[in-house]
């Protein structure tokens, strides 16, 4: 399929007051994507979509757009958002987002966390689960005719009774802190900021220090944004200081680990497993030998990619079109002198 440069709102408004909302698609498997935008679409929006790798479309529809829908903002599109009122991440991750440029010219910025917490925390929990039952292997073997009933049993284990190490405790965190209760986890979590106590006490979350996160917990989790505080904040001498045996889930950013030390703590036995939805660089050599263990599970940067959290997101970003509209404050803006 090829991303349409225009496709218009089911009522098409009078010609001077139109309202453009532009959305920069990255791929065309966006059909879904499309159908949801154009269903959530105001009445007073002429709704245009943009590919990122066409020059020629990013010049002619860029100055047009009262509204920036967009996964990545390089510092060249800046200049062409003459009339911008607001520009909205599609997701909750804006380290892509040339920040600097939008608060020179003064346009406001706004993340879309509408779904992402549900659809994030749900892919984690699946990662945790999928390793500790071996479920990829264990379908292998029993599709290839190995009908072992009792092999697999050895290095299976249960959720229940685990200490879940969540680094990270935004709202993807939380979310998920709240799935692994269920299961009769013992959680801690390490966080810039204290959660509330009425949230710790009602899912038994107890507070650390990362060193102490990640040394005690049989899994851990991270949820952190890619920050200068968060860059590799895996490397060889964290994945040593985790648990004998632990599991490793990031379906954050890629920057926030160094793939070849956890390799490394995967080849060497230290770490059991590792579920991965996101890499650096994006997509990860083909030939990495990470890539080849029985005990890693990767996904390609999916976890929040649900038909349910687009449409979520579609309604919330028309939602805040319309605040605009209305002279009212959009939500979920992000100060960027304070982030």
């Amino acid at each position: 399929m090829e991303i349409q440069p225009l496709i218009t709102n089911m009522q098409q408004p009078p010609p001077d007051s139109k309202v453009i909302a532009v959305f920069a698609l990255a791929n065309p498997w966006v059909q879904s994507v499309i159908s949801e935008v154009a269903a959530a679409a105001a009445p007073e929006c002429q709704v245009m979509f943009l590919d990122p790798a066409n020059p020629q479309q990013i010049a002619a529809l860029l100055p047009q757009a009262h509204f920036l829908v967009t996964l990545k903002l390089p510092p060249d599109w800046v200049p062409y958002l003459q009339q911008c009122r607001l520009v909205q991440v599609n997701g909750v991750g804006y380290d892509a987002v040339d920040r600097q440029g939008l608060d020179a010219a003064g346009i406001p910025f706004a993340i879309s966390p509408q779904g992402t917490a549900v659809s994030v925390a749900e892919h984690t929990i699946l990662f945790i689960l999928a390793l500790s039952k071996q479920l990829l292997p264990v379908h292998s073997s029993l599709a290839q005719g190995h009908f072992d009933m009792f092999g697999w049993r050895e290095n299976s284990y249960t959720l229940h009774g685990k200490t879940l190490g969540i680094v990270g405790l935004g709202r993807i965190g939380r979310q998920v802190a709240r799935l692994a209760h269920a299961f009769g986890t013992r959680i801690i979590y390490n966080d810039l900021v204290r959660a509330p106590l009425e949230l710790e006490t009602q899912l038994d979350l107890s507070p650390v220090d990362f060193n102490t996160a990640i040394s005690q917990a049989d899994i851990v989790t991270v949820h952190v944004p890619l920050t200068p505080l968060t860059q590799k904040m895996f490397g060889a001498a964290e994945f040593g200081r985790m648990r004998p045996g632990a599991l490793y889930i990031n379906t954050s950013r890629g920057g926030t680990y160094d793939l070849d030390a956890l390799y490394a703590a995967l080849a060497g036995g230290h770490l059991r497993g590792t579920g991965l939805d996101i890499f650096a660089p994006e997509p990860p050599p083909p030939n990495h030998p990470l890539l080849q263990l029985p005990q890693v599970l990767c996904t390609p940067h999916m976890a929040s990619g649900t038909v349910d959290r687009h449409r979520a997101v579609a309604k919330g970003q028309f939602a805040n079109f319309q605040r605009i509209l209305q002279g009212e404050s959009p939500h979920d803006l992000i100060d960027f002198q304070s982030s």
